[in-house]
């Protein structure tokens, strides 16, 4: 579906609002509030980060009343924020943020007070939350008890989370009852609080997930890099790219432009 492009321009406004607002929350909750022990509560900024663009496009633009979202446990600072912006969050629990009765560190049906899905606080369990709720769905369906429309069952997964066993557990029941509906969008930041994630992991992972029946899209390349690739010489371009290990290419990123011009003309 094209997005016209006003509306991305507004999406892009959006998202800078929430990603600001997000890291706002997290540095208020480590360096501004008073604290009276001087330890740091964390909030795993760069986790936000790296889903502040697709949470933006599904909370403003995509998402239906009826679907549902289990939100990546790390990303949700950038969550409240976008419900803060939504009129569903309240300025003051983002200054509570993982303090008592705040905004919860994980996003929590029990605690927190704004739009939450899915409790995703184990890590894991909310990707399969949303398998299963999609089969539930099928079930009510099939029994004539569903009275709204079918919602998508979506969860923004982060890639250390496909370490987790009963994400593969609910794959194959899934693949077992031929599962509708449900879409997971997977951050793959290729960053673990364990370590690094193994190069060439997602090429399993696709390799998986399309032995299941899933039909898999890979996003990788902004539009300033798909029009560099159209380009003299981008076909070479892209296939060092590809071929990056993710030291390198982290390494490179933090050095900036000069640090990436020198090492391409190598």
């Amino acid at each position: 579906m094209a997005v016209d492009t006003d509306t991305l321009t507004i999406l892009g406004e959006l998202e800078r609002k929430a990603l600001w607002l997000a890291s706002w929350t997290i540095h208020n909750a480590n360096h501004l509030r008073p604290n009276v022990d001087g330890l740091k509560v964390g909030g795993h900024q760069a986790s936000s980060a790296s889903l502040a663009t697709i949470m933006t496009a599904l909370y403003f633009h995509i998402l239906r009343p009826e679907d549902r979202v289990a939100v990546k446990p790390h990303a949700s600072p950038v969550f409240h924020a976008i419900q803060y912006l939504l009129g569903q969050q309240t300025r003051e629990k983002l200054e509570t943020f993982r303090g008592f009765k705040g905004a919860q560190s994980y996003p929590s049906r029990t605690k927190d007070t704004d739009d939450v899905d899915f409790s995703t606080g184990s890590v894991g369990l909310g990707v399969a939350q949303t398998l299963f709720a999609s089969l539930a769905q099928d079930y009510v369906r099939a029994h004539g008890l569903l009275e709204r429309p079918e919602g998508r069952m979506i969860a923004l997964v982060g890639d250390a989370e496909l370490d987790e066993g009963n994400v593969f557990e609910a794959l194959l029941e899934g693949w077992k009852h031929d599962l509708r509906n449900t879409w997971w969008i997977v951050d793959y930041n290729r960053q673990s609080l364990d370590a690094v994630v193994r190069e060439g992991l997602y090429e399993r992972f696709v390799g998986l997930f399309e032995a299941m029946g899933w039909q898999v899209v890979i996003l990788k390349y902004g539009s300033l890099q798909q029009a560099a690739f159209r380009e003299a010489g981008g076909d070479k371009l892209k296939s060092w790219i590809d071929s990056c290990p993710n030291t390198e290419y982290s390494a490179l990123t933090f050095q900036g432009g000069a640090a990436w011009r020198k090492r391409l003309m190598d």
